[in-house]
């Protein structure tokens, strides 16, 4: 087949999240299976600083957004055999220092900027090469390719008769815009109705894709579920219950190329499971770094993400003077919401030498906190899929998650009659149950027979990408 995926990440050119490491790793995978694959996204500051080889491909044209008429400029680059970058330039909407805001806002352009990305993606359907079997788009800033190739199709013919699939990432994002922003779209007024584009008297972007894509996916079996309730759902809901039958949960996978403990040269010493000697280096090489002084008899626990109120860093910080009294040494890396950062500094400096906190995106340092740390907290609120506990797993760094979306789907509980399980899980989002589920790793972590087989377990786990890329075949095939 021919794909075509759009997005507005993708490792190694632009990424906040998780959403970037699915486009560095998807698409190369289903090309290494045959199928002629390319991959669009926006030629950001960011990226044009990494693909410095990539060149014009010769191919030019405007893209009407509301009134004004953008230049849009396409450079390609082959970045594996079957497998081509389309990066769409336009500086005034991309040449930024960050993808979606300024540190403090988002871009008050941002509706402008997706709508002329998404009308650009629909634009190359026009052009024999680029015209795929079918468009694979990714969150709120692709939503709106599937609503105008349905609008090309209807206007311009055949040509823009493409099938589309849209997956969720994150539903709780949605592009939601004044609906003085719906002229940006230069569609008819029909479309912007509560069939359509119109969402409590507003522009949601989203809901286009979901309303006009012939196939949804989300990244597990149990978002899907949790996003049809009026408790996952995020107003949408409704939406998605009546899309049901096209709905797919098809859950992520992670890249073993870049982690793996291996094989990632960032560690100070490489390890695998039989042979666990490299990550008791990683552990001292960690407690170093950090200053931090613990029994050998207790866990190093690592907290790495956006520090977003999604991630339950509020559950993190009410937990913390309990979690330092269980005699464990935290190890915060992450960067986010100004309130969560400054509590959380708070809180390293009441427990200097139990914890530590990093504010930052890096991720060199998320590698070596994977390969010292003894466990992994997710306390997330939810969380569609989850990378970073996927990770964990094959680092053998324990994780204890909140029992949602992915990592209820990956991680299953451990027992110690039995032996068999990966890591442990709690449900409600109080202290008391966070707390219990880390004393449940302690306690294990104590037992060096239990948790030697425990971390076994862990790194024995696979959540290599062939899968995914094999369901996605399936439902390409069938649309």
């Amino acid at each position: 087949m021919k794909i075509l995926f759009s997005g507005s990440e993708m490792t190694p050119f632009a990424k906040t999240g998780g959403l970037g490491d699915v486009l560095g790793a998807l698409p190369l995978e289903l090309a290494g299976r045959g199928h002629e694959v390319f991959c669009c996204l926006p030629f950001y500051r960011s990226a044009q600083e990494v693909a410095r080889n990539a060149k014009p491909a010769g191919v030019n044209f405007s893209v009407a957004v509301g009134p004004r008429l953008h230049a849009a400029e396409i450079f390609e680059l082959q970045l594996a055999e079957r497998l081509t970058v389309l990066f769409v330039r336009h500086d005034e909407f991309f040449d930024r220092s960050e993808l979606y805001h300024t540190g403090a806002r988002d871009y008050e352009d941002n509706a402008e900027r997706f709508l002329f990305f998404s009308k650009a993606v629909v634009e190359l359907l026009g052009y024999e090469r680029f015209r795929p079997d079918v468009m694979h788009c990714h969150d709120w800033q692709t939503a709106f390719v599937p609503v105008e190739a349905l609008f090309r199709r209807q206007t311009r013919g055949a040509a823009f008769n493409v099938k589309t699939v849209f997956t969720i990432h994150n539903l709780a994002y949605q592009g939601v815009f004044p609906a003085t922003d719906f002229p940006l779209t230069n569609l008819p007024g029909e479309f912007f109705t509560i069939d359509g584009l119109e969402f409590y008297g507003q522009m949601n972007l989203m809901k286009g894709g979901l309303v006009f894509s012939d196939a949804i996916t989300t990244v597990s079996p149990t978002y899907v579920r949790e996003i049809q309730t009026p408790g996952g759902g995020h107003g949408l809901d409704a939406v998605l219950r009546q899309r049901h039958d096209d709905i797919y949960g098809v859950l992520n996978g992670a890249d073993y190329r870049f982690w793996n403990p291996a094989t990632d040269s960032l560690l100070k010493k490489n390890y695998g499971v039989g042979d666990l000697a490299g990550k008791r280096v990683c552990r001292a090489e960690l407690l170093r770094r950090f200053d931090l002084s613990i029994e050998e008899t207790m866990p190093v626990a690592a907290f790495i993400s956006r520090l977003t109120d999604q991630k339950g860093v509020d559950l993190l910080a009410d937990a913390m003077d309990e979690l330092t009294d269980l005699g464990l040494a935290m190890i915060v890396l992450g960067k986010g919401e100004r309130q969560f950062e400054t509590r959380l500094l708070e809180l390293a400096a009441k427990h200097p030498r139990r914890v530590a906190v990093r504010i930052a995106h890096d991720e060199e340092l998320s590698h070596q906190i994977q390969g010292g740390a003894d466990i992994l907290l997710m306390p997330s609120k939810f969380e569609p899929c989850g990378l970073t506990q996927m990770y964990a797993l094959k680092y053998g760094t324990i994780p204890v998650v909140h029992a949602t979306g992915g990592l209820n789907d990956t991680v299953s509980p451990y027992d110690p009659k039995s032996g068999m399980g990966n890591g442990f899980r709690f449900t409600g989002l109080t202290v008391p149950a966070f707390v219990g589920a880390v004393q449940q790793a302690v306690r294990v972590y104590q037992e060096p027979k239990q948790w030697k087989r425990l971390v076994e377990n862990a790194m024995a786990s696979d959540f290599s990408w062939q899968a995914a890329a094999i369901k996605y075949e399936k439902l390409y095939a069938v649309l």
